[in-house]
C-alpha cells in the first residue's frame, strides 16, 4: 500500500532582497531540511522587479533550490505594477493580473512533483487571499510582518478604509502569526478577532558567526566603531545620531547596507561633515560576519514612529551572534527579561551619547548574548511553524 505523499506549503513571499535574504528563504530552506515539500512562491512587488522576473520566468517557471524545495518567481501574466494590488484585494474581487498569477500557479501545482499533495498555504500578503479561494487549502496561516500603519501613505488612502479588508484577510486565516508582541497588540486592537503567535526573525548561523582568523575588511575604518546593518534612509534617526558623531570623533560610525536612492546626496553630506561617519554600502550576506565582528557596538538607530518601532528588528539576532551589546532607540520587550542587558534603550541623544560611552567599555556577558543567538535560528522557527500547522 503506497505512503500518503506529504503536504505541499505554499510559501508566499514578496521577491526583495530582504525577504530573500533575511527572513522568508531562510524559513523556507528551514522547512525543507526539517522535511517537509515547500514551493516557494516569490513575486514581485513594484516596476523595478519587472523585467528581472520576466528574464528569469521565460527560462524556468519554477526551479528546484534543494531537496523538497522549489521555487517559482511569478507568471506569464505578472500579478501587478503596484504595490497596492499586491497587498490589498478590493471589494469587487481580485485584478485581472491576480487572476493570471492564480490560475499560473494552478497550473503549477499540478504537475510533478507537487500533484496529489495536501496543500497548506503561509503568506505575509494578501496575494494569497484570492490563490487560497480557489484551492481552500487545509490550513491557511498569514505572517503579520508590518504595522501596516505607512500603506496609508503609499497608497493615498486612510487607514481606517483599510481595516476591513485587514480584518477581513486576517479572519480567513487558520493561525495568524505576528513579527513581535507590538505588532500583536496593535493588530488585536485594530483589526484581529484572534491572538497571534509570535513569530520573530531568526539567524542563519551558516552565515552569521564570530572567526576570529579573518582579516578585518579592508575598507572598515580604524579604531573603536559602532554599526549599524540594514538600508539607509530617512528612517534612521540621523538628528539623534549628529551629537555623537560629535561628541566621539575618535569613533567611527559604520553604515553597512544599501543606500536608497533618494538618500545618496545626504549620505555624503552626512560624511563630509563627519569624517567618522562611514557608509560602505552594500555587501553579500556572506560577508557581513567579517564586518560585524569588527563592532565594538551595535546600533538600531530607527526614527521613533510606529511603522519602525513596532515590527521586531530583523538584524538583532545577527547581532547577538557576536556578543556585543547593542543600543537601540526604542525598548524591545520581545527579549526576555533575563537577556534585556543586551541591549541599551536610548530615544534621545543624551542617553545615546551615555549609553555609547559606557558601551565601549566592553561587555564581560558577551558570551551569554551570544549564546542566546545562536538559540534564535531558524531551524527553531520552523519547527515553531510547523508545530502550529499541525506538521509537528
Amino acid at each position: 500500500m503506497d505512503k500518503p505523499l506529504k503536504p505541499l506549503i505554499v510559501y508566499f513571499a514578496p521577491w526583495t532582497y530582504w525577504e530573500r535574504e533575511n527572513r522568508s528563504h531562510p524559513l523556507a530552506r528551514a522547512l525543507a531540511e526539517q522535511g517537509h515539500h515547500v514551493l516557494y512562491v516569490n513575486y514581485p512587488l513594484g516596476r523595478r522587479y519587472l523585467s528581472r522576473v520576466k528574464s528569469i520566468f521565460r527560462r524556468r517557471p519554477f526551479v528546484p533550490i534543494q531537496e523538497r524545495l522549489h521555487m517559482t518567481v511569478g507568471g506569464p501574466v505578472l500579478p501587478t505594477y503596484y504595490w497596492r494590488d499586491m497587498l490589498y484585494i478590493p471589494p469587487q474581487g481580485p485584478s485581472w493580473g491576480q487572476n493570471a498569477f492564480i490560475e499560473f500557479l494552478v497550473r503549477i501545482i499540478r504537475q510533478e512533483p507537487f500533484h496529489g499533495r495536501e496543500l497548506i498555504v503561509l503568506s505575509s500578503r494578501m496575494i494569497s487571499q484570492p490563490f487560497v479561494r480557489r484551492m481552500q487549502p487545509s490550513v491557511y496561516a498569514i505572517d503579520i510582518e508590518d504595522p501596516w500603519s505607512h500603506f496609508a501613505d503609499e497608497w493615498k488612502t486612510p487607514r481606517e478604509d483599510l481595516l476591513p479588508a485587514l480584518r477581513q484577510f486576517c479572519g480567513e486565516a487558520d493561525v495568524v502569526f505576528a513579527n513581535g508582541h507590538q505588532i500583536a497588540e496593535a493588530s488585536e486592537r485594530d483589526f484581529l478577532d484572534v491572538k497571534p503567535q509570535i513569530l520573530l526573525n531568526g539567524v542563519d548561523l551558516g552565515k552569521f558567526s564570530a572567526d576570529p582568523s579573518i582579516p578585518r575588511p579592508q575598507d572598515y575604518p580604524p579604531g573603536p566603531s559602532i554599526l549599524f546593518s540594514g538600508t539607509v534612509h530617512e528612517r534612521i534617526d540621523f538628528d539623534l545620531l549628529k551629537p555623537a558623531f560629535k561628541a566621539f570623533p575618535q569613533v567611527s560610525f559604520v553604515f553597512l547596507g544599501v543606500i536608497f536612492s533618494h538618500f545618496q546626496a545626504q549620505a555624503k553630506k552626512l560624511h563630509a561633515l563627519y569624517p567618522n561617519v562611514h557608509f560602505l554600502g552594500h555587501r553579500e550576506v556572506e560577508e557581513l560576519s567579517a564586518y560585524l565582528q569588527q563592532a565594538d557596538l551595535f546600533m538600531i538607530p530607527s526614527c521613533l514612529d510606529e511603522a519602525w518601532t513596532r515590527a521586531f528588528p530583523a538584524k538583532l539576532f545577527e547581532y547577538f551572534i557576536f556578543g556585543k551589546e547593542t543600543i537601540s532607540t526604542f525598548a524591545i520587550k520581545d527579549i526576555p527579561p533575563e537577556y534585556q542587558f543586551a541591549i541599551r534603550v536610548a530615544p534621545d541623544s543624551e542617553s545615546f551619547i551615555r549609553h555609547l560611552r559606557e558601551g565601549l567599555k566592553g561587555c564581560p556577558r558577551g558570551d551569554q548574548i551570544a549564546a542566546y543567538g545562536r538559540q534564535q535560528d531558524w531551524h527553531a522557527r520552523a519547527a515553531q511553524v510547523t508545530k502550529s500547522l499541525g506538521l509537528a
